[in-house]
């Protein structure tokens, strides 16, 4: 064949235009070179992508969990006697009788010990005289008093019987030489007499009235003071304010006994109430949400290794220690068998439940650096650091707050080195890589 008779194409023209004149063999040849060089270039391009695939980072990520906070606490506390009293003396002497010591069960109302005053006896005796005296004087101000109300009586009877006889000896003078006025005039006299008697009987009823009011008062005054006196004698004995046990002993037979206005000195005992004690607790902050009186509450103390006890939330503190960030709340504990003793530590098994939703987070996923917490979290193939804040720990997981939500995907390791921006293949954590993580976060722990 010719090369004049192929009739190639002008330059510039499709292949539409060959000459389909053309022999069959070189047609399908020409088109088997134009098929193998399209599938060349396609899968050139599909190597490319595949390439760029294979060296992006394969990062394990879990996705964010909206829970609520279940959970359980070692809380320190410190149990005391519900009732702690030390028990001073308000009359000095000396002891002349006890009859407790350290350890002594005791009941309300039991005498625990005698203090001997030889000074409060003689001024006991001295105000009972005293008394006896003002009563007296008293009782004698009330006779005087009766004496005068006799005297005005009597007065007043002549008055009036002078009186009616000067009104008929003036009557009587009207008439011509019936009577003298001589008589008439001394009647008018005796009259004004015992008017101005009258009056003077009237004064001196009003002042015994008086020494009756003063003779009173210093009576009144004196059977006070006797009763103060017996009142601080009773003080010296000295009983039990309620049931307990004395646990401190400081004076003995013949130990003088002296009175501190500011109550600095050793009590004589100390009795604390052990049936029931308080256990108080130091609550932090984070963990005061949601409680409730009446609430029962488990603890353990080192001396009964393996055994529980349990208190019932009673005063609850309403306000925070500045200094600790704490919130004291004390627990009532029964203790009838007195195995528990004041003073005991105790390990209390606090329960915390928050009453909403937040979200959480497996403690690896949550990293902490100079620039703060943080976690990792992989959105459209995109790594995106984002700040948060950490919160309480429930098992293997951990509180986050911050802009995650609910089903967002994190970095199963939270790291610095994969910085926001990044192109990256997520990869949910299957239940193998996720126990393990688990026992990481057990063991750094």
């Amino acid at each position: 064949m010719s090369q004049s008779e192929l009739k190639m194409p002008k330059k510039g023209r499709s292949i539409s235009n060959i000459n389909l004149e053309l022999p069959k063999q070189i047609w399908l040849f020409t088109l088997s070179v134009l098929a193998i060089s399209m599938i060349n270039t396609a899968c050139s391009k599909h190597n490319r992508s595949d390439e760029t695939m294979s060296t992006l980072p394969t990062v394990v990520t879990v996705k964010a969990q909206l829970l609520s906070l279940d959970k359980e606490l070692d809380l320190p506390g410190q149990l005391e006697a519900y009732q702690n009293v030390p028990v001073h003396a308000k009359v000095e002497g000396f002891i002349s009788w006890i009859g407790v010591d350290r350890g002594s069960i005791v009941k309300k109302g039991q005498k625990l010990m005698t203090v001997f005053c030889p000074e409060l006896e003689e001024k006991t005796k001295e105000g009972a005289a005293k008394m006896s005296a003002a009563e007296a004087s008293y009782r004698q101000s009330e006779s005087g008093l009766q004496n005068e109300i006799a005297k005005l009586l009597e007065a007043r009877a002549k008055l009036d019987a002078d009186s009616l006889t000067y009104s008929r000896l003036k009557e009587a003078a009207k008439t011509p030489g019936a009577i003298a006025q001589n008589e008439v005039d001394l009647a008018e006299k005796t009259v004004e007499a015992d008017a101005a008697r009258v009056k003077a009987g009237q004064a001196a009823i009003d002042a015994a009235k008086a020494l009756v009011t003063a003779e009173n008062e210093n009576f009144l005054a004196a059977q006070n003071l006797l009763k103060a006196l017996e009142d601080m004698k009773g003080y010296l004995t000295i009983t039990a304010p309620f049931d307990g046990v004395i646990t401190e002993r400081n004076v003995h037979n013949g130990s003088i006994v002296a009175i501190d206005p500011l109550r600095n000195a050793q009590p004589l005992v100390r009795i604390q109430e052990k049936d029931l004690l308080r256990l108080v607790v130091a609550v932090p902050e984070d963990c005061t949400a949601g409680l409730k009186n009446g609430a029962q509450i488990a603890f353990t103390v080192p001396a009964f290794i393996g055994k529980t006890f349990y208190g019932t939330i009673a005063r609850l503190g309403y306000a925070l220690d500045i200094k600790t960030r704490t919130m004291p709340v004390e627990l009532n504990a029964w203790n009838p068998t007195g195995e528990l003793e004041p003073g005991m530590f105790a390990t209390v098994k606090w329960h915390v439940l928050r009453p909403y939703k937040t979200i959480f987070l497996l403690a690896s996923a949550v990293g902490s650096d100079l620039r703060g917490t943080f976690v990792i979290r992989v959105k459209n193939g995109i790594a995106e650091r984002l700040t948060v804040r950490r919160g309480l720990s429930m098992n293997e997981l951990v509180e986050v707050v911050g802009d995650v939500s609910p089903d967002d995907e994190v970095a199963l390791k939270a790291t610095d080195e994969l910085k926001s921006g990044t192109r990256v293949v997520a990869q949910l954590a299957n239940q193998s890589q996720i126990e393990s993580a688990r026992q990481n976060i057990t063991a750094e722990e």
